[in-house]
Formats: C-alpha cells, sequence, structure tokens
C-alpha cells in the first residue's frame, strides 16, 4: 500500500472520527495528498474554483428557494389539504396524507430534510392530537422525506449527474416511476401499521367526494408548479437551471399575488435558508472535487475496477455488493458528500460491468433514501424526532419497518432496470 492510500484510508477516517465539518476533512486529505505528490499549490486552488465552475450547480440552491418560498407562502397547506379530503374516509388516513404530501413536495423542493421539515411541521401535531404515537407520527413523515431525493427535482441527482457526466433530464424521468411506486408502497405500510396500532383514530365523515375538486381548483396553482417544471424540461423548452429560476418566480408570483400570505420576514426567512442550505452543499462540493481529483490521477477508479473483476463477472451480484457498502458508508456519512467521494470511484465500475450510469444513478439514490433513515447520521429521523418532541431512539425504533420497504425496492430497481429506464428512453425517443 503506497503513502496515498494510507493518506485516504487513514487520514480521511481519522478527521471525520474527530469531528472536522465534512468539506474540511475532504480539502485537509486532499492537499495531503497533492503535497505528498509535488503538486503545486495552484493545482489545489484551481481544483476547488473548477469545482464551483459547473453551470447545473446554479439548479440546487434555486429549487430549495422555491420550495421554501412555497413553504413561507401558504401552499404546502393546500396541498394538504387535497390528500385530506381524499383519503379522509379511510382509517389510518393522516399517514397516507403525510405520505403523499411530501412526494408532491418533492416536486419542487429537491430535499429530503427540507421535505421533512415543510411537511413535519404540519402534519406531526396533527397525527398525534388525531390519536397516532408521536413514533408513528415522526417515523412516516421521516420516511415520507425520502421521496424528496427520488422524485424530480432531486438536489442528488443533480449533483451525481454533474459527476458522472449524465444528463440530468434523463436522470429526473428515470427517478420518475420509481419515486411514484416508492411512494405507494410506502403509503400501504403506513396504513397497516396504524391500523395495527389499534389507536382510535377519527374518520372525518363529513368530507364529501365533490369537495375534492373545489380544492383542486383553489390549488390549481400550486398544483401546476411540478407539470410546468418538469414538463418544461422533458419538452426541451428549458434547462433544468432554468427550470429552477422559473420555480422561483413562480412561487414568488403564486405566493405574493394568489395566496397572498407571503410576508417580508417570511420571504427574507426563505432566502437565509436558502442561502444556508445552498452555500454548506457548495463548499461540500468546492472541497470534495479536489479530493475526487486526487483520487482520479492516482488511478483509484481503476484499482478498484481491477479488484472488483478479480470477484465476479456477475453485474447484479457488483451492484448488491455496492449498495451494502452503501448502506453501512450512509449511516455516518452526509449524502451528498457520499455522492460526491464514491461517484468517481463507483461509476467506471458499473460503466466496465455494463450497467448503465442512468440505471445505477437510481440506485444510488434508492440507498441513499435507506441512510436517510439510519442512525447515528439519519438526518430525516433528527428532524422528525424535533418536531414530535421525542427521542431519536425512539423513531429509530418505529422507521424499522419503512427501512425494510426501501431495501425491497432497492432490490426491484436492481432487478428490474425497465423500471427506471423505460421513461428516459421513452422520451428521448419522442425528441
Amino acid at each position: 500500500m503506497n503513502d496515498v492510500y494510507v493518506i485516504l484510508l487513514v487520514l480521511f477516517p481519522i478527521l471525520l472520527f474527530l469531528g472536522l465539518p465534512i468539506y474540511a476533512a475532504l480539502g485537509i486529505t486532499g492537499l495531503a495528498v497533492s503535497y505528498l505528490t509535488d503538486a503545486p499549490l495552484i493545482f489545489a486552488t484551481q481544483n476547488v474554483l473548477n469545482g464551483l465552475d459547473k453551470f447545473a450547480l446554479l439548479a440546487i440552491p434555486s429549487f430549495i428557494l422555491a420550495g421554501n418560498i412555497m413553504q413561507k407562502g401558504g401552499i404546502t397547506e393546500d396541498i394538504i389539504s387535497i390528500f385530506r379530503h381524499a383519503f379522509g374516509h379511510i382509517p389510518g388516513s393522516l399517514g397516507i396524507v403525510t405520505i403523499f404530501s411530501c412526494m408532491f413536495f418533492a416536486a419542487i423542493s429537491g430535499s429530503g430534510p427540507g421535505t421533512v421539515a415543510a411537511i413535519g411541521a404540519i402534519m406531526i401535531p396533527s397525527m398525534i392530537k388525531a390519536g397516532y404515537s408521536p413514533e408513528y407520527a415522526a417515523s412516516v413523515s421521516a420516511t415520507g422525506g425520502t421521496l424528496g431525493v427520488m422524485i424530480p427535482p432531486s438536489n442528488p441527482l443533480i449533483i451525481y449527474g454533474i459527476i458522472a457526466n449524465v444528463s440530468i433530464a434523463d436522470l429526473f424521468a428515470a427517478g420518475m416511476l420509481p419515486g411514484l411506486f416508492t411512494a405507494f408502497l410506502l403509503a400501504g405500510v403506513a396504513y397497516v401499521l396504524a391500523i395495527r396500532s389499534g389507536a382510535v383514530i377519527e374518520i372525518d365523515h363529513s368530507i364529501e367526494r365533490q369537495s375534492i375538486w373545489c380544492l383542486i381548483w383553489k390549488a390549481k396553482f400550486a398544483l401546476f408548479l411540478p407539470i410546468f417544471i418538469l414538463g418544461g424540461i422533458y419538452s426541451g423548452i428549458f434547462t433544468p437551471v432554468e427550470a429552477s429560476v422559473c420555480a422561483v418566480v413562480y412561487a414568488l408570483v403564486v405566493s405574493v399575488v394568489v395566496y397572498r400570505q407571503l410576508t417580508l420576514p417570511g420571504l427574507r426567512a426563505a432566502f437565509e435558508n436558502a442561502v444556508r442550505l445552498g452555500g454548506a452543499l457548495m463548499i461540500i462540493v468546492a472541497c470534495s472535487t479536489l479530493f475526487a481529483t486526487v483520487i482520479t490521477l492516482e488511478r483509484i477508479p481503476q484499482d478498484v475496477v481491477e479488484s472488483f473483476s478479480g470477484i465476479t463477472e456477475s453485474a447484479t451480484l457488483i451492484l448488491l455488493l455496492i449498495c451494502l457498502m452503501l448502506i453501512i458508508i450512509g449511516t455516518f456519512m452526509e449524502t451528498i458528500s457520499a455522492i460526491i467521494i464514491l461517484a468517481p470511484i463507483l461509476v467506471p465500475l458499473v460503466v466496465s460491468y455494463g450497467i448503465d450510469p442512468v440505471h445505477f444513478g437510481i440506485i444510488l439514490i434508492v440507498t441513499i433514501e435507506i441512510a436517510f433513515l439510519t442512525p447515528p447520521l439519519g438526518v430525516n429521523l433528527f428532524v422528525a424526532s424535533q418536531i414530535a418532541n421525542i427521542k431519536f431512539e425512539r423513531v429509530a425504533v418505529a422507521i424499522l419497518p419503512y427501512v425494510a420497504t426501501l431495501i425491497m425496492v432497492m432490490l426491484i430497481v436492481i432487478f428490474f432496470p425497465q423500471l427506471s429506464l423505460w421513461l428516459p428512453e421513452t422520451l428521448r425517443s419522442l425528441r
């Protein structure tokens, strides 16, 4: 083992263990390898700047801002009301409502924790008040938030598309069917768990079938936004970056002119949150670019390909091994960081086995969904437990049935690649 491998396998984990922010650990490790290989200092600075010199990255803060504006502008409540009226006559309906509300909000925000915060802040107190246990309310909200990284537009898919040099529009299309499939499965699990819990849940029998159409008409501007964004991208009218900016303008106009609930303090809070989250992601991307460049120049991806080639020739087995590794890594590493660090290594590996990088991107995202729910990191668990005001450990136990469901989805996507590839292939043929 040469000195570079020692730095990557020893220094980097030690820095993380000491509690350094992920961007600092990535940057220090990259600088150490650069120094060891006698690279000039300008090599490091150029790579950090080049990491941010990617036009597609502009979409991330814009989609975050659009989701924040919708939340502050009162649009989220209308979305939830539609699903409450659609499923309100079903026992255990609030769990189903939470999942589908998260699914819809995910089509705007592109963020998993952001989806939990937006929908969970409304649904968790409502579920507890209706007789659901705090553990159930928090677990179903945390699970629904995982759809934020699968349903397009998705910030992790944008990052993966940039790193893997894959069409972001194709990735968005590829995530649509698996995302919908996952939402329906999770809603089914939420329903079964609500019924089995034995909670006394009041059903609103006053709901009239035709009232949902009134709600749909009332929320027509909110419902049109995902159609506007995704339809524009898939039809080629605008790029994902242009779509993100259009989403901000659309959400701003609807919140101010139609709903008239967006205040100046609310708008300021939306911008502050978008800047904070977007800025944190940009720092990670910048530092991880140096890290990724170093491991590429040291031919580490090629070494990994050669090592795995000696283990098996089965593409399916390779995917299963990779997913197992990703689940383990995801328990202690932030999502975007894991993608940035591992994608440059894993994409050449899966391509060498004839696996479509678009298909692998969706497998990667499904695995990340599982990581969102697995301690000790489990970002969605932390957000949901704070809203429900219960201990993290209690939510971690209640989340297990949903984790098992996501593992099943991961296996289905692996063994049935057309679930993710059919839609992008169809859309490409229509262009």
